[in-house]
C-alpha cells in the first residue's frame, strides 16, 4: 500500500493577505493506494485536482470538517462530479461518492442541495446517490480494506459551530487535520503518533488565546505535535502577516523539533513505510 498527501489549499477565506505567495482555500487530497480522501472541499477545488492530474471522478470520499464557505462547497463538487460521469468519464468510480459531515450538518445538506437543485425534488440524480454520513464524537469507519477514518470533535465558532478534526490510519501511515479549531482536549486523540499532523494556524504569533473564536497559532501547534508524539508537522490556513521564520520558532519555543513546514499548495508528503 501506499500513502501520498497532496495540498490543493493551505490558505484562508479571503486572498486579501496573501502576500507571499498565492494559497487557495482549504483542500488537502489523500492518495492511499488510489483511493482518493478528499480533506475540505473549497470552492473550485475541482480545478486544483485537475492541476494535480486527478480527474473529479476519481475521489470517492470527501470529509467536510465544517460548514464555513471556505471548506465546504459541497453542492458544486457534487455537480461537478456528476456531470463528469454524464459526459463520459469512464472511471467506475464516477457515480461512487461518499461525503463525512458532523451531524447536524448531515441531517440539514438537503435543504442546501435542495436550493440548488430544486428541479430534482430532494432526490439525487437516478445513476448518482451519494451517501451522506453523519460524524458523532469518536466517529470511526473502515473506509476500505485496513483504512480507518476517525473523527473527534473540535472547538470552532465560539463553540457553537459542529466542527470535526479527523485521523486517517493506513499500514503505510497515519494522517490527522485538525480542521478549523481552537485548543480542546481532543486534539491529542486525532494528533497522537502520527506520521503527519496537518494543523490549522490561523492565529498571529503572540496573539494565541484559548477558547475565544477557536483557531490556533504557531506555538500552541508546536505544543500539540511535542505532547502527541507528531513525526511531522504542517501548518495551515495562516496568514501571511508573520515571517515563516517568525512562525517556526514559535513552534521550537514549545519544545516541538520534529520537521515543521508552512504548508503552500502544491506540496507533497510520501509515506516511506
Amino acid at each position: 500500500m501506499s500513502l501520498k498527501v497532496i495540498a490543493l489549499g493551505t490558505g484562508v477565506c479571503a486572498d486579501t493577505s496573501h502576500t507571499l505567495v498565492s494559497r487557495q482555500p482549504p483542500g488537502f487530497l489523500l492518495d492511499i493506494d488510489g483511493m482518493y480522501l478528499l480533506f475540505d472541499c473549497s470552492e473550485g477545488i475541482r480545478f486544483r485536482l485537475k492541476n494535480v492530474e486527478v480527474d473529479i471522478s476519481q475521489v470517492t470520499h470527501v470529509a467536510v470538517s465544517h460548514a464555513h464557505p471556505d471548506h465546504a462547497a459541497l453542492p458544486q463538487f457534487i455537480q461537478s462530479k456528476f456531470v463528469r460521469n454524464l459526459y463520459g468519464a469512464s472511471d467506475p468510480r464516477a457515480t461512487e461518492l461518499y461525503i463525512y459531515l458532523p451531524h447536524i450538518l448531515a441531517r440539514d445538506f438537503p435543504q442546501v442541495w435542495n436550493w440548488h437543485q430544486p428541479e430534482n425534488a430532494g432526490r439525487y440524480w437516478d445513476d448518482f446517490v451519494p451517501e451522506i454520513i453523519g460524524m458523532e464524537d469518536g466517529f470511526a469507519k473502515e473506509i476500505s480494506a485496513s483504512v480507518t477514518l476517525r473523527a473527534r470533535s473540535v472547538y470552532h465558532g465560539h463553540g457553537r459551530h459542529p466542527a470535526m478534526g479527523f485521523r486517517v490510519e493506513t499500514p503505510d501511515g497515519i494522517i490527522a487535520y485538525t480542521g478549523d479549531t481552537g485548543v480542546c482536549d481532543n486534539l491529542k486523540k486525532i494528533a497522537e503518533d502520527t506520521d503527519l499532523l496537518i494543523a490549522d494556524c490561523q492565529t498571529r504569533v503572540g496573539q494565541e488565546y484559548t477558547g475565544g473564536y477557536g483557531h490556533m497559532g504557531p506555538r500552541q501547534c508546536g505544543e500539540l505535535a511535542l505532547r502527541s508524539g507528531v513525526k511531522e508537522l504542517w501548518l495551515t490556513h495562516y496568514y501571511d502577516f508573520d515571517t515563516s521564520d517568525a512562525m517556526l520558532a514559535e513552534v521550537r519555543a514549545a519544545g516541538y523539533f520534529g520537521k515543521t513546514i508552512l504548508a503552500v499548495d502544491g506540496m507533497v508528503w510520501q509515506s516511506t513505510a
